[in-house]
């Protein structure tokens, strides 16, 4: 039995290793492109601001270049806001019957703790009560 146990939990742990070793692959390639788009807009901007520099001159292309990547700096907080936002769900359809079983169990909880047989009779009938919540349309 011991032995049993404990190649369980070696198997276990080399999936656990597995799986650790793929979420960090996945972090590192990721890490990875993210660096490397970084260093794309980066290069996008120095020669973007070199190109409209000659076109516009130095002042201007350094307005035009800071104005796009401030557009893009929004644009991005809008998406990552409609993204974070929190969800509305719609409320549950309550059944009219639901709140029967509460009710019953409350005007009876004084009546029954003398009386074993009607006890055990109003039991049962808030199980079957209970089981039965919706209304059955013919």
């Amino acid at each position: 039995m011991l032995q049993a146990f404990l190649l369980y939990l070696g198997d276990t742990q080399r999936e656990g290793t597995f799986v650790t070793r793929r979420i960090k692959s996945a972090i590192i390639l990721r890490v990875l492109a993210s660096l490397f788009f970084l260093i794309a807009v980066i290069a996008a901007g120095i020669g973007g601001s070199i190109y409209l520099a000659k076109e516009l001159g130095a002042g201007p292309a350094a307005l035009v270049i800071a104005g796009v990547a401030f557009l893009l700096g929004v644009i991005m907080l809008i998406i990552l806001a409609l993204v974070r936002r929190p969800r509305v769900y719609r409320a549950p359809a309550v059944s009219p019957l639901a709140a029967a079983p509460l009710a019953v169990e409350a005007m009876a909880a004084g009546a029954l703790a003398k009386r074993p047989f009607v006890t055990l009779l109003v039991a049962a009938a808030l199980g079957f009560i209970t089981t039965r919540t919706t209304i059955r349309k013919k």
